[in-house]
C-alpha cells in the first residue's frame, strides 16, 4: 500500500511538472519527493509484494545455501529411488515432502529394512513417509536455514518500517494533496463530459444561455437546450404548458445550474451566463406527505409554501412543481395567486410550474410574474421541449389522452362535458398557437443566424491562424535574407577601421525586422488533421466512439483514406478519425507517467503477462510461449516476463532464440538485478501488428 502510494505521489509530480501555471507549480513543490522511500520499499520487496531473495548480502547467502542443499537432497533421493535394490522398499518412484523435511514413500511393513526417520504415513495405513539417514543431517540445515531466513526477513521488515514510520508526516501532508487534487481532477472531468461552462454571478438578473440538463447531457443523446432571462422587474417565471412536455425538467435544470454555481462548478450553459449567487434554495418538487406527521400530500405542501414566504432578497430562489395542484382547483388557484403575490412582495427569484387556468392570466404588466410555457407541435400532439417566453400554455389534457391511447368515446364524452367558457377558450387557442408558431420561428431563425456567426467565426479564425503561419514564414525567409545581408557586408568591412565596422553592423542590424513570437493557442482537444490526430492519439490510445457512445483503443494512425481502426468491446471497426473525440472515461494516468518518469516498475491494477516455464522441456516450454504470446498480442499487451531461470542455460538459450526470430517481438532484454536477474527475459511486443 506505502509503495503504491509513493508511486501515485511520484506519477502526480510528473503529470503537474508538465503544466505550466502558479497552481500545479505550488502543488508540484508541496509533494513530497518519494523515490527514496520508493527504493527502500524495491529494494526489500518485488512490485508483487514478495521478498526479494538479494534484499541484504546475508539473506542472498542463505537462499543461495538452501538451492544447493535443496538440489543436493534431491539428487540424493534421486539415486535412491532409481536404486534397483529399493525397488522393493518402495511404494511408488516419486520424491515428497513431509512437515519441510524431504522424505520417500516406503511400503509398510518394510521401514525396518532401511535407516530413518518415520515422517507419518497416508490415511489407507499402506505408505509409510520416511527420511533417509543419509540426509537428515541436510534437512536438519536446511530447517535452520529457513528459520534464519525468517529471521534475517523479520529484521529486514522491521528496519524498513521504521524507517517509513519516520516520514509519517511527508505521508500525511501528501494523502491531504492527493485528496484535494483527486477532487479537483474529478470536477474537470465532469465538466468535460457535461460540456460546461463557468458562469458569471450577477446582482439582481438571471441569464441561462442554452440551459441544460446534466443527466440528459450524461445520458449521451441529444439534448434540447433552452435559454432563460429573468431580472429584477420579472423575477418570477410561471411556467405552464403540456402534460410531460418538459416543465418539471427545464425547472430542475434551473435550480441545478444555481447549486453547481453554488459549489465552484461550471454549469451545463453556453458562455456568458450569469445568475445570483443563491445563499437560499428552497425547492417543492414531489409528494411531501407523512403519516408520521399526520401531513396529507396538501398539508405537506402548505407548510413548503408558508416556509417561503419568509425568504427575502434576489440571493433566494425558490423551485415549486405544480403550485397547490392537489385540492380543488378553484381554491387552489386563489392560494398560488396569494402565494405567488408574496414572493413577488418579497423580491425573491422563483420557478413554478402550474396547470390551473386563472393562474394563466389576470397578471399585470408591472408584476413581477413572466408567463411561460413548453412548445408542442399542434398537429402531432407531442412535445417539442422547446421554451417560450412571454405566453402561457395550454395543458392538453384531453389531447395528451389521445396521444397515449385512451379511448375515443371517453374523450369526447369529456369534451362534451367541458363548460361552454372553456370550450370557447379551446377553440381560440388557435390564436394563440399561431403567435406561439411565429415567436418559436423567430426564435429558430435567431438559432441558426447564431449557429451561421459561430460557423463565420470559426472559419475567420482558420484563416487568422493560416496568416499567422504565413507572417511567421515570410519573417522567418526575411531574417535569413538579413543575416546573409549582415555576413556579406561583415566581409566588406574586415579593411576598415573598427569604428566604421561597428557604425555599419549597427545601421545594418537596426534594419532588421522585429519578431514577436505568439504563444501557442489552444484550441481545444480535438484533432484538425489526420497528422495531428495521429501525434495526439497513437495506437494503444483511447478515443470516444460517437457511434458506440462508448470508449475505444486506437489499433492504427489514420490511412490515404482517413480511417483508424478502432477496438471497442471485442469490436473491430474502421471509422474516419474526423468521426472520433477525445476519451469519454477517465484513464488513470499513474503506470505511464511512472515508467516515463522514472525506472521503477509499475504493476497498478494491470499486472505485466508472464510465464513460468521452469522444469519444463524446450519443447513444451517453447510450445506454451509460443501460445502466450499468441494471447499478449491479441489482448494488445505491451510486455511479457519469461521466468526461465538458470540451470544449465540450454532453456534460457532456447527460449532468447525463439524470441529473436518471433513476428510479434520488438525486442528482448534480460533482467537486471532489481527486476528478476539473468533468470528473467523481457519482452517487448510489436503492438503495430
Amino acid at each position: 500500500d506505502v509503495r503504491l502510494f509513493c508511486l501515485e505521489v511520484l506519477a502526480l509530480k510528473e503529470a503537474l511538472h508538465r503544466v505550466d501555471n502558479s497552481w500545479s507549480q505550488e502543488i508540484h513543490d508541496s509533494l513530497f519527493d518519494s523515490t527514496e522511500p520508493l527504493s527502500a520499499i524495491d529494494q526489500i520487496l518485488t512490485p508483487h509484494g514478495d521478498i526479494r531473495s538479494d534484499a541484504s548480502e546475508k539473506l542472498h547467502g542463505l537462499f543461495s545455501e538452501k538451492e544447493k542443499l535443496a538440489r543436493e537432497v534431491q539428487h540424493q533421493l534421486d539415486r535412491l529411488v532409481k536404486d534397483h535394490q529399493m525397488e522393493n522398499l518402495l511404494q511408488d518412484k516419486y520424491v515428497t515432502t513431509r512437515e519441510g523435511r524431504w522424505v520417500l514413500p516406503i511400503r509398510s511393513g518394510m521401514q525396518h529394512h532401511m535407516p530413518g526417520v518415520i515422517h507419518g504415513s497416508s490415511q489407507t495405513k499402506q505408505t509409510v513417509f520416511m527420511e533417509p539417514e543419509k540426509i537428515v543431517p541436510i534437512n536438519n540445515r536446511l530447517r535452520q536455514i529457513e528459520v534464519d531466513i525468517e529471521e534475517e526477513i523479520e529484521r529486514l521488515l522491521t528496519e524498513l518500517s521504521h524507517y517509513l514510520a519516520s516520514r509519517n508526516s511527508e505521508f500525511e501532508s501528501g494523502q491531504k494533496i492527493l485528496e484535494n487534487c483527486d477532487i479537483i481532477f474529478a470536477e474537470a472531468q465532469l465538466c468535460l463530459k457535461l460540456n460546461t461552462n463557468p458562469c458569471q454571478f450577477s446582482e439582481d438578473d438571471l441569464e441561462l444561455i442554452e440551459l441544460r440538463h446534466p443527466l440528459l447531457q450524461l445520458s449521451g443523446r441529444e439534448v434540447i437546450s433552452n435559454s432563460v432571462t429573468l431580472n429584477a422587474e420579472k423575477a418570477i417565471l410561471l411556467l405552464s404548458g403540456p402534460n410531460a412536455g418538459g416543465k418539471t425538467v427545464l425547472l430542475k435544470s434551473i435550480g441545478l445550474a444555481a447549486q453547481m454555481a453554488r459549489c465552484g462548478l461550471p454549469i451545463c450553459a453556453a458562455e456568458g451566463s450569469r445568475l445570483p449567487f443563491f445563499k437560499n434554495l428552497l425547492i417543492g418538487i414531489g409528494d411531501a406527505q407523512s403519516v408520521d406527521a399526520e401531513l396529507s400530500t396538501f398539508a405537506a405542501h402548505m407548510n413548503l409554501l408558508n416556509l417561503a414566504t419568509e425568504l427575502q432578497g434576489k440571493d433566494s430562489m425558490i423551485l415549486i412543481d405544480e403550485i397547490c395542484g392537489s385540492t380543488d382547483p378553484e381554491e387552489g388557484s386563489a392560494l398560488a395567486r396569494s402565494f405567488i403575490e408574496s414572493f413577488a412582495r418579497q423580491s425573491v427569484f422563483a420557478v413554478i410550474t402550474s396547470h390551473l387556468g386563472p393562474l394563466k392570466s389576470g397578471w399585470q404588466p408591472k408584476d413581477a410574474i413572466l408567463n411561460g410555457s413548453m412548445e408542442y407541435n399542434r398537429k402531432t400532439g407531442r412535445p417539442s421541449y422547446n421554451f417560450v417566453a412571454g405566453l402561457p400554455g395550454d395543458s392538453l389534457a384531453l389531447q395528451t389522452a389521445k396521444r397515449v391511447g385512451v379511448k375515443l368515446e371517453i374523450v369526447d364524452r369529456a369534451t362534451e362535458l367541458l363548460s361552454p367558457l372553456t370550450r370557447e377558450r379551446l377553440q381560440k387557442l388557435e390564436q394563440i398557437e399561431q403567435l406561439r408558431s411565429d415567436v418559436m420561428m423567430l426564435q429558430e431563425h435567431l438559432k441558426a443566424e447564431n449557429k451561421k456567426t459561430q460557423q463565420l467565426k470559426s472559419k475567420y479564425e482558420s484563416k487568422l491562424q493560416e496568416f499567422d503561419k504565413e507572417k511567421q514564414a515570410w519573417l522567418e525567409k526575411t531574417v535569413r535574407k538579413a543575416e546573409k545581408k549582415v555576413d556579406e557586408e561583415m566581409q566588406k568591412v574586415k579593411a576598415a577601421d573598427t569604428f566604421t565596422k561597428h557604425r555599419q553592423l549597427q545601421e545594418i542590424k537596426f534594419q532588421l525586422p522585429e519578431i514577436i513570437k505568439a504563444k501557442n493557442i489552444d484550441r481545444g482537444l480535438a484533432a484538425e488533421t489526420p497528422d495531428e490526430f495521429a501525434k495526439r492519439f497513437p495506437p494503444g490510445s483511447k478515443v470516444f466512439v460517437p457511434t458506440l457512445n462508448q470508449d475505444g483503443i486506437v489499433q492504427s494512425t489514420p490511412n490515404s483514406k482517413g480511417d483508424v481502426a478502432i477496438l471497442s468491446n471485442s469490436i473491430r471497426l474502421h471509422l474516419s478519425w474526423q468521426d472520433l473525440k477525445p476519451p469519454g472515461k477517465a484513464q488513470n494516468p499513474t503506470s505511464q507517467l511512472v515508467r516515463e518518469s522514472s525506472g521503477f516498475s509499475v504493476p497498478l491494477s494491470n499486472e505485466d503477462m508472464s510465464l513460468d516455464v521452469r522444469g519444463k522441456t524446450v519443447e513444451e516450454a517453447l510450445e506454451e510461449l509460443e501460445m502466450t504470446l499468441d494471447r499478449a498480442a491479441g489482448r494488445q499487451e505491451d510486455r511479457v516476463k519469461i521466468v526461465h531461470g538458470h540451470g544449465t542455460e540450454a532453456l534460457k538459450k532456447a527460449v532468447r532464440a525463439y524470441l529473436s526470430r518471433s513476428i510479434y517481438v520488438k525486442k528482448w532484454k534480460a533482467g537486471s538485478q532489481e527486476n528478476g536477474g539473468d533468470g528473467i527475459t523481457w519482452v517487448e511486443l510489436d503492438t503495430q501488428r
